[in-house]
């Protein structure tokens, strides 16, 4: 998280042309299903629904990671650390993760230690564990990796972005067994536990995972062997399953017999395979989509391009901009750390605009004094309607779209939609936030 721009500054894109054009044409596919297919795949999908919510079990789960000494926590919502240890110590095959780096605790300790101990021990039990990193950052975080990479049953693997594509690995999520997911805002970092506000998802369907797990066989390939014409001719093949995408998604239940549809999606087309569903695309289908009330809460919003070729990027800019003409009333949380310029200038820009009001959020410092990259907003998520949501890992810049490694998922049903409407308003409304006025002028804090 906390190179990640500077990181994606010193490489430009060396190439998003003519395949990811082609990639984000060929998603430029109905938002969700079709009556007609979704009544034929209703039939024998609710009898999976059903069977979950009989027995209690949520396929579909927010989680969320609460600062310490904050108003924040979302009454029912369970926290990451929580989460993870679940997953990985109910692991029995295989725990296949991608993250933007690992950080421990300086001097031992700290919420992250019982995970990566969990982890460690799931691998000496037999458990196949593979950990794909961030090339760049791995040489300023790598004492935790090390730890790991000695742990017999681990595998590591870095992945070069900055030479493929000019951006990083920015992904954070983990495949467990190949039938059940975490992916959000939450690094494998320990502050990511403890002094960051974060949201992410469980998902628990086997399609679904099998889609991730197909996307990390792919980086994972790449890392190993990163040539570009390799890459390209891999990405071409057609996977032997039915993946999850936005044309065909999966139906969930997020508790009490709430079904709803589901589906991933992923950054960049130029460095995943070429049938699954691309985030830019699809979040601008969901924006299109709305009616009544757009909810976004993101660490930063530009369209301004900061890194990678200079210029500006158009296509979630006009789609905000086209909903609030349309009457939508488009709420926006980023977090203090997107009050630099030009962003600041750039969010003054929509919230001049009749129907968006942008605010951000400071939090209070924590009990034990300054925490470097800590204390911030790096939850990443949307809800349209309260019926639609997408929860990702990446911020809503044009290099986390078109040259990092990201991925989100796109849920359509009531339940996570409230839910994330709930966590969206508590900030909203709460004490940390200032309303961004386009002649006010408000200072960036201190990060490190």
């Amino acid at each position: 998280m906390k190179k990640s721009t500077a990181a994606i500054a010193r490489h430009p894109a060396r190439f998003a042309g003519d395949r990811a054009r082609s990639c984000a044409n060929a998603d430029t596919m109905p938002r969700f299903l079709g009556l007609g297919l979704r009544l034929l795949l209703a039939a024998p999908l609710a009898a999976s629904a059903a069977s979950a919510a009989e027995s209690g079990r949520a396929d579909f789960q927010i989680v969320e990671s609460v600062p310490t000494a904050t108003v924040y926590g979302e009454p029912g919502v369970p926290r990451t650390q929580a989460v993870w240890l679940r997953m990985i110590q109910g692991a029995r095959q295989r725990i296949d993760i991608a993250a933007f780096y690992i950080a421990e605790k300086p001097g031992g300790g700290g919420a992250l230690a019982p995970v990566l101990d969990a982890l460690a021990a799931r691998a000496r039990a037999g458990v196949t564990v593979r950990l794909l990193v961030d090339h760049s950052f791995l040489a300023s975080n790598p004492a935790s990796v090390e730890r790991l990479r000695k742990v017999p049953g681990v595998a590591v693997r870095a992945l070069p972005a900055d030479a493929l594509t000019g951006g990083v690995l920015h992904a954070k999520y983990m495949v467990v067994d190949g039938t059940e997911v975490f992916l959000g805002s939450p690094n494998w970092d320990w502050r990511a536990l403890e002094e960051i506000h974060e949201i992410g998802a469980r998902v628990r369907d086997t399609r679904f995972a099998r889609t991730f797990g197909a996307v990390f066989d792919f980086d994972w390939q790449v890392a190993g062997d990163p040539d570009l014409p390799k890459a390209a001719s891999a990405a071409m093949r057609a996977p032997d399953f039915a993946p999850a995408t936005e044309r065909d998604p999966v139906l969930l239940d997020a508790g009490g017999g709430d079904p709803l549809t589901a589906f991933p999606a992923f950054s960049p087309p130029s460095l995943a395979p070429a049938w699954v569903t691309a985030e830019q695309p699809a979040l601008v289908h969901m924006i299109e989509a709305s009616r009544r009330v757009l909810r976004i809460q993101v660490m930063t919003l530009s369209a301004i391009r900061q890194y990678g070729p200079r210029g500006w990027w158009p296509d979630v800019d006009a789609a905000l901009r086209d909903a609030a003409a349309r009457g939508v009333e488009v709420r926006i949380i980023v977090a203090d750390w997107a009050l630099g310029e030009p962003m600041q200038s750039y969010l003054k820009s929509l919230a001049a605009l009749p129907n968006v009001t942008v605010k951000f959020s400071r939090l209070p410092p924590s009990p034990q004094g300054f925490i470097p990259y800590a204390r911030v907003e790096h939850a990443k998520y949307a809800v349209a309607d309260d019926r639609s949501a997408c929860i990702g890992t990446g911020n809503w810049e044009w290099s986390y779209f078109n040259v990092s490694v990201d991925a989100s998922v796109f849920v359509h049903g009531a339940g996570p939609a409230r839910t994330l409407a709930s966590i969206f308003d508590r900030d909203w409304n709460g004490p940390y936030v200032t309303t961004i006025e386009p002649g006010g002028s408000y200072a960036p804090p201190r990060t490190h």
